[in-house]
């Protein structure tokens, strides 16, 4: 498979302010969190999300917020440098409490959120920032939001022998900076791809991969040099990192992209030039039918991506033309042209389909709003930048927050915040925000199920927004806002869910809803005998059916149809749509069937009939309102119902 890259300059354009506003509603001293870590969950099942974060707070001169944690004999020590909090909405207002008592989040850590048993309670995964002194692992979820750490969770070398330091036949060593989640070789399980360490009794060595799920607990590395240079086996040591998992080209297998500052003195990525510079961005393609769980470097960062380390990057369909985009920013190469500190980049992709797969494009888009400013989240956890239908209009917006030392209006150098609305030309306007730098975005829904509002933490002194004229406190701290749009409703769901079943060769294949936009992605899941096979993180069946419990993209990406080696068993499937507030629609059932002996579709009977839209009189669309709704259902009948 060839690599296409186009470079196209496009003309700028005016920058447009919205007449909307994001105001800030409250500033919490207590919850002061630098480099933040964190998820918004569900944790109890309630439909209200949770917020879980941690980080390390510097309010106070005397160091005296923290967190109180209980060693290994039993002893409390008070850490001021780190603190991690669970933080619920109790009816009226967002309380905080210690996320656990056995320890903290690092600096930057990643905490990622999946069902990793099968419970149907959202659990975290939460990598350690490299650190050997804070939480590391799979952290299970009882239900009621107590977090206990999975000690049958193993990661496994490629001779399947477990990685443990050589004084401790027992530990858990694999030390990742950052991961993230997704089913990579298309077998149903959810398996892990990491930048970190492999902790040894005396040493620490560089220990990227692809950990493939083996389904007792175990993760077996795979293509442990990719991250590197393969032909020497010399992974490189990353830090200040981010990765990130996305379907890029629509084939139906899982790729990733990661960027980071790579350390050490060994050899380092090189650009086009080829000088070796100590900074990286990468993209990964899956080899999918040719060698699910394979990856080959695009090149990106030597063909339209500059490189870049400590930043951040998104990856959803910001112009809705049904192909994932890539925003990208962070330091900049040791040979920067131009001598730029930061260099924000929105590449737009292109599918191009082939005989032997299909092949992605970019262009770096030059009407994007913040091209070539010096705008610097400081902080590579998978939430320094976010990527949310944010407005209510069905595109992806973009919150970029940091130290800018180009502010976008013109205006003095600060910590700040920006808010860029999507439409059909990716993010061509903006508007100022509260902001921070050394920062972490996040959405809370203030008790009201799928609402979005506005939250983030870090070093905040935008004097329009914080200081004493304003009656908000400049410095480290959590500030909340309120989202001043009307939220996006949920999506309708997909149609004519299909299963083809050929021994253990399983495809799944919908219809796209007519009404959704291109953007949309969708999330499936797998039961068997009632246990959710493939992580899946939403609610499925009952009142709440379908209502998602993260925020996060869903499982198939953008496909509307996906193909699976499955082991032997009987299966339950259904898919929803997930638009891009990360709002989930109804499942639509498909058919049970059954893998192995006697394989293929074992109840002959339709997909069960659901909701999938609801307009009023006017035929206008709307959610559940007092009149007459009309309901059209799945399997294309309509209902006309009365609501008091």
């Amino acid at each position: 498979m060839k690599k296409i890259f186009t470079l196209v300059a496009l003309s700028a354009v005016t920058l447009g302010m919205s007449a909307q506003s994001i105001t800030i509603s409250k500033v919490d001293e207590g919850l002061a969190n630098d480099y933040a870590s964190g998820c918004e969950i569900d944790i109890d099942n309630d439909g209200i999300k949770e917020l879980i974060v941690g980080g390390s707070p510097n309010w106070p001169a005397d160091n005296s917020i923290g967190q109180v944690i209980t060693d290994a004999n039993g002893n409390e020590e008070f850490m001021q440098s780190r603190c991690s909090w669970l933080i619920k909405f109790n009816g009226s207002e967002y309380e905080a409490t210690q996320f656990s008592q056995e320890g903290v989040f690092g600096i930057r850590s990643h905490v990622i959120p999946a069902d990793f048993n099968g419970d149907g309670n959202v659990d975290i995964y939460i990598a350690s920032g490299g650190d050997a002194n804070t939480l590391n692992g799979i952290f299970l979820n009882d239900g009621e939001g107590n977090f206990v750490k999975d000690d049958s969770f193993r990661v496994l070398d490629e001779d399947g022998n477990p990685i443990v330091a050589e004084d401790d036949e027992t530990a858990l060593r694999w030390l990742p900076r950052a991961i993230d989640v997704a089913d990579f070789n298309n077998d149903g399980l959810i398996d892990i791809v990491s930048c970190g360490w492999w902790l040894g009794a005396n040493s620490e060595t560089a220990m990227n991969g692809v950990l493939i799920n083996q389904g007792d607990g175990t993760y077996k590395v795979t293509n442990r040099f990719l991250i590197g240079i393969e032909d020497d086996a010399y992974a490189y040591p990353m830090a200040l990192c981010t990765i990130k998992a996305f379907d890029i080209n629509n084939d139906g297998y899982a790729d990733f992209m990661v960027q980071g500052n790579v350390d050490g003195d060994g050899a380092k990525p090189t650009t086009k030039n080829g000088n070796e510079v100590g900074r990286t961005f990468m993209v990964f393609q899956n080899l999918g039918a040719d060698g699910p769980g394979e990856f080959y470097d695009l090149g990106l960062a030597q063909g339209v991506s500059h490189t870049f380390g400590n930043g951040n990057f998104n990856v959803v369909d910001f112009n809705n033309d049904g192909t994932p985009d890539i925003f990208v920013t962070g330091e900049s190469p040791d040979d920067a042209v131009g001598g730029w500190d930061y260099y924000g980049q929105l590449l737009i992709g292109k599918i191009t389909k082939s005989a032997d797969g299909n092949e992605v494009s970019y262009t770096d888009n030059s009407q994007f709003a913040a091209s070539h400013k010096d705008v610097r989240p400081l902080n590579s956890s998978n939430n320094g930048t976010r990527a949310i239908d944010y407005n209510g209009d069905g595109f992806y917006d973009l919150f970029l927050l940091g130290w800018c030392t180009q502010m976008l209006d013109g205006s003095d150098a600060t910590q700040s915040g920006w808010f860029l609305p999507g439409s059909a030309n990716g993010l061509t306007s903006y508007q100022r925000i509260p902001g921070a730098s050394e920062q972490g975005v996040f959405f809370l829904d203030y008790g009201v199920e799928g609402d979005l509002n506005y939250t983030f933490t870090g070093f905040h002194g935008d004097g329009r927004y914080f200081g004493e004229a304003t009656g908000f406190a400049s410095g480290r701290s959590m500030v909340f806002t309120k989202n001043p749009w009307t939220v996006a409703g949920r999506p309708e769901a997909p149609t004519a869910p299909k299963v083809e079943v050929d021994d253990h060769t399983v495809t799944l294949s919908w219809t796209a809803p007519a009404a959704e936009k291109k953007n949309v992605t969708y999330e499936y899941y797998l039961k068997q005998g009632g246990k959710i096979y493939n992580a899946c993180t939403s609610f499925i069946g009952g009142d709440k059916d379908g209502v998602r419990k993260v925020l996060r993209e869903g499982n198939a990406y953008m496909n509307t149809s996906i193909t699976l080696e499955l082991a032997d068993g009987d299966y339950e499937w259904g898919v929803q749509t997930v638009n891009a507030a990360q709002k989930g629609s109804v499942f639509a059932k498909g058919e049970n069937f059954r893998v192995g002996e006697g394989s293929g579709i074992f109840e002959q009977k339709a997909a069960e009939a659901v909701e999938v839209a609801r307009y009023n009189a006017a035929g206008q669309a709307v959610a559940a309102q007092k009149g007459l709704n009309i309901v059209k259902m799945s399997d294309g009948s309509v209902q006309r119902i009365i609501v008091k």
